[in-house]
């Protein structure tokens, strides 16, 4: 059996970064939470991650910031941006500013459809 994909979450919301977790964890991935881009970039030093789920709207450090930063370091990490904020300009913008793969889902959102989009990008099979 395969390891679980690692999926680095970023949420300054703790409900919702608690729900998207357990969630995710059904869905079959690991998954590794941080509240803010500062704390997920530390993380990121120390373990290996096959992608990012994040908010954008974040204290200390935004999440387009965030990817903007482990994308010079891996610049084909799959990203599911999750966010209140998630308009059609906003989502027109980042699609611009970063390339595939990436996903822009508008909060609220179904672990279903993060789970989708991760596994499309992660070229896993549907129902692994």
């Amino acid at each position: 059996m395969t390891e679980p994909r690692h999926i680095l979450l970023v949420d300054d919301e703790a409900i919702a970064i608690m729900a998207l977790e357990h969630g995710l964890m059904d869905e079959g991935f690991r998954v590794t939470t941080a509240f803010n881009g500062q704390e997920a970039l530390k993380l990121w030093q120390d373990e290996s991650f096959d992608a990012l789920v994040t908010d954008l709207r974040m204290p200390v450090m935004a999440g387009d910031e965030l990817i903007r930063n482990l994308r010079s370091e891996e610049p084909g990490l799959p990203v599911v941006v999750v966010s209140g904020y998630a308009t059609g300009e906003i989502s027109e913008k980042l699609k611009v500013s970063f390339s595939d793969p990436i996903a822009i889902m508008p909060k609220p959102v179904r672990v279903e459809e993060i789970s989708d989009a991760l596994k499309r990008m992660l070229a896993i099979a549907p129902g692994a």
